[in-house]
């Protein structure tokens, strides 16, 4: 028996000659799987074409946790923007092929042909009945936003693949967190099914640069920030790669990076060309079910410190930021318009605003907003529609696409893309390729950038860049030292004699902790320099102190005998203040860290703002006041703050080994 394409809505009915290749109408033979036999499987995709796109983390209640590893593909679709290549990868692959309904299907849909590419995705997947068994899943490169817009195409072209997209055969599945169980679906039912297929060669004498030197991105960004105050540009994303050798194989680093940082849009994918491209993506772009369309924009970046109040104090330090809350607005808006044409009017709403989304080294903010489809919808339509969002583009879109092409060093490849996962029963999710390595011939690229606007700041965004590659090279076991504070602290450690003069300090004891894990040797008798601390030191001590760092009570009373607006107050003990680093502090500091203060002084404000002579400030707290301050001349250093407290951050610690270098007559 056949049927006919239908007048009313265009959708091709399952053939019976195509739908007798499928065990069960495409729902197949369902099994528990165990976890072993799942890890097993995702091993297996070092070498076998396939995709891992697991909602792993997020959010509670903005959108469902899941994940699917095509163990097994049939059929492999090559995404050009003149048209689709299809390979088969199993005996069902095959016989696929061969069908009259795809034969048909590839006739109207290979390159060259006038049928555009999101058409002939929604055709091939309603050759079949609908099922969450029957999926398309893959990857698309930036660039696919041009398939969008079939004006961009050219005649007679050669194109460079914009994407891959898998038929599954063979798939484990989980629904809900991560320790839920996994189920195997076979649609086959052959256990023979695998064609065999050469490996791709590789060059195994890479030699991996940068995009940019230190300092490069910064460059770069004040170059987008003069377009941005001389043009209707609102804002722009700008990006670089990083590129480092590589040994670890790919599966076992993507183990190392979804388990020390699930996310909303974990994904591996063999696209059987020899790329491994692997990630754990914060942003879930887009969840399409029972005719609801839910898009989730991220905007705004900030470290997540360390320690019990670490966490807090990145959710505030996030929530309070201007330019990161207009930016997310931006992006939020710009999404709502992209989806508007496919949604019902009026059922677009914002359902939840600048909701903090905790990663295992940053902190983000997430809007959510949701629309009802119209009937008969092209998913795939909306999909592209809504590639290269502006939060990795910028507003206009169109401009900020060519001022990128014009500013970054490197084409962006599978940065900014899409991961993807389409059913015939036309329920999708999204990702956007993020926090990602791109791996071929030994060499892994990870590329990392961040949304501007006039007002940005270059050394912040360089700051920011960097930070975000930090989860991803930590997979691969290669964290730059210099992007952990405690691992540079140790790395280079002080080398000095510090003379510890407590004057019975309860915390003397913690102090002295602090010093040697810095690397200080501590000695009895005056060294190189004296740390300071207690609660009081005669007036003729004060005055004769050189060579010295003081924390806390008598850091202030030193200050008072130096010129400085010093008043006794009721003890703040515990509280715990975040900081700013300022221009006069060593370049090798950290821009903010936390930290606690135990302490019966306060600072007043400088008359007319002058600082006293020889003193320079090296941080200042959440309201403005100094909260240390040296004299280089003097080799003075005062700290109004307690680094060694479990409430500092490790680069409380960073500074207080800084003040005493400074303090040191060696230097």
């Amino acid at each position: 028996m056949r049927y006919e394409v239908s007048p009313a809505n265009g959708f091709i009915k399952m053939m019976n000659s195509l739908n007798q290749l499928f065990l069960n109408n495409g729902q197949g033979h369902q099994r528990a799987a165990t976890s072993d036999e799942v890890e097993t499987a995702l091993l297996k995709l070092e070498s076998n074409p396939g995709i891992y796109f697991g909602v792993d983390a997020g959010i509670e209640g903005m959108h469902p946790l899941q994940a699917t590893l095509v163990a097994q593909a049939s059929l492999q679709f090559d995404i050009y923007e003149d048209g689709i290549e299809l390979q088969a990868l199993s005996n069902l692959g095959h016989q696929l092929l061969h069908s009259a309904e795809v034969t048909n299907w590839i006739g109207a849909s290979a390159r060259g042909s006038a049928r555009s590419v999101q058409d002939s995705l929604q055709q091939f997947l309603a050759l079949f009945e609908p099922s969450e068994n029957l999926l398309l899943s893959g990857a698309f490169q930036f660039d696919a936003h041009k398939l969008h817009n079939v004006n961009t195409k050219k005649e007679n072209e050669t194109f460079n693949p914009l994407g891959v997209l898998f038929f599954a055969e063979k798939i484990y599945r989980r629904q809900g967190p991560v320790q839920s169980e996994w189920e195997l679906i076979d649609l086959s039912g052959d256990e023979a099914s695998k064609l065999s297929k050469p490996a791709p060669q590789s060059n195994p004498n890479a030699s991996p640069q940068d995009d940019m030197p230190p300092g490069g991105y910064a460059q770069m960004v004040l170059r987008a920030i003069d377009n941005l105050k001389s043009t209707d540009l609102v804002s722009l994303t700008l990006s670089q790669a990083y590129r480092k050798q590589v040994s670890m194989l790919p599966t076992t680093a993507f183990n190392n990076l979804r388990q020390a940082n699930p996310a909303p849009a974990c994904f591996f994918v063999n696209n059987g060309r020899g790329l491994h491209l692997l990630g754990a993506s914060p942003d879930l772009q887009l969840v399409i079910q029972n005719q609801l369309v839910q898009s989730l924009p991220v905007c705004g970046t900030v470290a997540k410190r360390s320690g019990p109040m670490g966490e807090a104090f990145s959710l505030q330090e996030l929530i309070n930021e201007e330019v990161d809350a207009a930016s997310l607005s931006v992006c939020t808006d710009a999404l709502r318009n992209d989806l508007a044409p496919y949604c019902k009017p009026g059922s677009l709403t914002l359902l939840n605003r600048r909701k903090p989304m905790v990663m295992s080294t940053v902190v983000h903010t997430v809007d959510r907003i949701q629309g009802e489809l119209k009937a008969n919808v092209n998913v795939w339509d909306v999909i592209l529609a809504t590639a290269a969002p502006v939060m990795v583009t910028g507003t206009p879109r169109n401009k900020g696409v060519k001022l990128i092409e014009t500013l970054e060093a490197s084409p962006r490849g599978w940065y900014g893309g899409l991961v993807v996962q389409v059913t015939s029963k036309q329920t999708a999710l999204v990702g956007t390729i993020l926090r990602a390595a791109a791996v071929e011939n030994g060499v892994a690229q990870v590329r990392t950038g961040g949304d501007l606007m006039a007002d940005s700041s270059p050394e912040r965004e360089e700051q920011e860049s960097r930070l975000k590659t930090l989860s991803v090279w930590r997979a691969f076991g290669l964290a730059p030292a210099a992007m952990q504070t405690s691992q540079h602290i140790t790395a280079n450690p002080l080398r000095l004699q510090i003379h510890l003069h407590s004057n019975g300090d309860a915390f003397a004891s913690s102090i002295q902790d602090c010093l040697a894990s810095l690397g200080a040797q501590l000695v009895e008798a005056a060294g190189n320099c004296t740390v300071l601390i207690g609660n009081s030191l005669s007036e003729a001590d004060l005055k004769s102190k050189v060579h010295c760092v003081a924390i806390g009570n008598i850091a202030y009373q030193l200050l008072a005998q130096h010129g400085w607006p010093v008043e006794q107050t009721t003890p703040e003990n515990g509280r715990v203040s975040l900081h700013q680093i300022t221009n006069d502090a060593p370049t090798a500091m950290p821009k903010q860290f936390i930290s606690a203060k135990y302490a019966g002084y306060s600072l007043q404000p400088l008359q007319n703002n002058r600082v006293p002579d020889g003193w320079q400030i090296w941080s200042t707290d959440q309201t403005g006041t100094p909260s240390s301050m040296v004299h280089p001349s003097k080799k003075i250093a005062c700290i109004l703050f307690r680094p060694d407290s479990m409430m500092s951050d490790e680069a409380a610690k960073l500074l207080l080994k800084e003040a005493l270098h400074l303090a040191s007559p060696l230097n």
